[in-house]
This record gives structure tokens, sequence and C-alpha cells, in this order.
């Protein structure tokens, strides 16, 4: 067991669904002391928000050996006790400070990630396109769940592949990627951009300007992050949007 302290949430993926039917999202958190990114899994949606301060106790996970990627504590046994191995702290992250936090981490591109076998990388990207792709003929509300209190509908969750579309963003890395094709198509995870679907059905075309991906007025950068079964495979877990006088206007979508 670790008890791994001062991590700030800087990105969690939509909610997905485990094996024994538990819904769970995947956090991703930078340690401060180091500036190292870390995968913490798997936690109940509505526990986190982004910039959340918070330690954790964590254990290995035998099978799966992506770099820096953790469990938290008896996860299985504790699922509706995890406040057990959890302790967030009730400020968040300074808003004047999370850019300045952002490229203290440092800018990869993604043929350095992989080449590295890099858990996360933050980029600097050129976006080509914002794309929907649909998935189904519409979005599916399956699981209840009553220990769910930040939604609009507090008992209801989606399981991210149940949603009608899947976001792809098409960019290249603002640096030098050695990857034989530079154009990189990837799709979000962020689950601010699957609460957006959900909130506004119908409305799923205007994601990409709530996102301010084409606003020349922010600065844009992508955490992305490898998946399980195919390490060389990489997603876009969230996207930073600060404006560039140094505001930042709703970045917890």
């Amino acid at each position: 067991m670790v008890l791994l302290k001062d991590l700030v949430v800087v990105g969690q993926g939509a909610p997905n669904q485990l094996r024994d039917n538990r819904i769970s999202v995947c956090v991703c958190a930078c340690k401060l002391d180091s500036k190292e990114l870390i995968r913490i899994y798997p936690v109940p949606p509505g526990w986190f928000r982004k910039w959340d301060i918070f330690n954790v106790e964590v254990e290995k996970n035998p099978q799966d050996n992506r770099e820096n990627t953790w469990k938290i504590k008896n996860s299985k046994e504790d699922w509706k006790r995890l406040y057990k191995w959890i302790y967030k702290k009730k400020e968040k992250y300074p808003k004047n400070k999370r850019e300045e936090l952002v490229k203290s981490i440092g800018f990869n591109v993604l043929s350095e990630l992989i080449e590295n076998k890099k858990s996360f990388g933050i980029i600097k990207p050129i976006i080509k396109d914002f794309e929907l792709e649909q998935k189904n003929k519409t979005t599916t509300k399956q699981l209840t769940l009553g220990d769910v209190t930040d939604l609009d509908e507090p008992f209801t969750i989606i399981n991210q592949k149940d949603y009608k579309f899947k976001p792809y963003i098409t960019y290249e890395c603002d640096g030098n990627c050695k990857c034989k094709n530079k154009v990189h198509r990837q799709s979000i995870s962020e689950r601010g951009c699957y609460e957006f679907m959900r909130k506004y059905p119908g409305r799923e075309m205007e994601l990409s300007k709530a996102l301010y991906l084409f606003d020349k007025e922010y600065n844009i950068y992508f955490l992305i992050g490898n998946i399980y079964k195919a390490p060389q495979t990489y997603i876009i877990i969230d996207i930073f949007r600060f404006k560039k006088q140094g505001l930042i206007k709703n970045d917890n979508i």
C-alpha cells in the first residue's frame, strides 16, 4: 500500500462499466511535488471535480503495467466506502495558477509518448477538425445509482458506450513529432463532453464551441493518455482552455 499526497485532479474520463457492473471513471492527477501525471482508478462518478486536491491510499494492479497507474486501496471490497482511502481537501487548486501548473508539467509530442511508453502527456495541438461520429440511434440511460449526487438527474448514469455520438478531434502536434502520420485523430473521453451531450440532447454539434476549440482568444492544450488493452493508442482525456489574458472561463465542462 502507498499513500500518494498532494494530488490535483487535472482530468477524468466519462463513466465506463466494469466487468462486475460497477460504474467507474478514471482520474488523472498531477503530483504537486514532482509534477508527475498519475492514473487513479476505479473512482465512482461524481467523487471528484477538476482541480480538486486530495491524498489517496493506493495499490498496484498486477495486470496493469502502464506507467504511474494505481488502484485505490481495497477498491472492490470497499466500493461504497472509498472515503476510507480518499482524503479530499476543501480548497481547489487556485484559478490563477492553473495554466502555470499545466506548463510546469511540460509539453510532449505523440511520438515521444509512444517511444517512452508514457501513460500521459500534455500536447500543444494544431487543431484541424472536430467531428461527432454516430455510434447509436439514441443515447440510452441504462443504469441508476443511488450514491451519485452531483448530476442534474441525481440517480442517472449513462455508460460512455451508450451515447448517441462519440466526439473526435483531428490535430497535429506543435513540435517535432516523429510519427509516420503526423495528423492524429483521437477520440475524446473527457467527462464534461459527455455531460454536455447528456444535458443538451439535439445540440451535440455545439460541443466544439463550448470547448473553445477554434477560439483564437484561448490557449488550448490536450491531456492525452493511453488505454489498457492497447497501450500505444492514446485518447484525449481532457481539454484545457485558458483565456489568453490569463482568465479562465468555463474550464469545468
